[in-house]
């Protein structure tokens, strides 16, 4: 019997202590990523805001894992993700991503600068629950959306700059 009680207090120590450490944790975070691009402005428009044209350079939609994919010029959608264009103002787009059985994911295009000489940033926010698993496993968020937005970024580049 006393290990029973024990463990039972054990676990309940644990628990609190976990759930304390996580309430350092913010409960929305943003994953960013920025990329400097020699192009005018209507040109990063034209691809940016043309969800079809996405198929050329956007890596979280080109996943071979993506089955069933049509794209519009507002909407993306597969069996396993739906990316919707919402209203827009000046030089930012915003997009709201579902996974299936997930959340709802916001996430923006920024660009400003003059000239030919933009900076282009894009970004995911998340909203955390209050559950100390799901603020611990956004700590990996980065690790898994950084990569494939750094390389689409580098592919717009590519293109835009390839084809002003």
């Amino acid at each position: 019997m006393r290990i029973v009680k024990l463990a039972i207090i054990s676990v309940v120590v644990l628990f609190l202590v976990t759930y304390l450490f996580s309430l350092i944790i913010p409960s929305q975070i943003r994953i960013s990523r920025a990329m400097n691009i020699s192009v005018s402005n209507d040109s990063l428009r034209a691809l940016v805001t043309d969800l079809r044209q996405w198929k050329q350079w956007n890596e979280l939609v080109n996943n071979p894992a993506l089955t069933n994919q049509q794209y519009a010029e507002k909407s993306y959608s597969s069996d396993q993700l739906k990316v919707t264009s919402e209203p827009s103002t000046g030089d930012t787009l915003f997009t709201a991503w579902r996974q299936q059985n997930a959340r709802v994911l916001a996430s923006g295009f920024t660009w400003e600068g003059t000239g030919d000489q933009l900076v282009l940033q894009w970004y995911f926010d998340v909203k955390l629950k209050w559950y100390p698993w799901e603020k611990f496993s956004s700590i990996v968020f980065d690790k898994q959306l950084g990569p494939p937005m750094e390389k689409s970024l580098g592919n717009l580049k590519k293109l835009l700059e390839k084809n002003p």
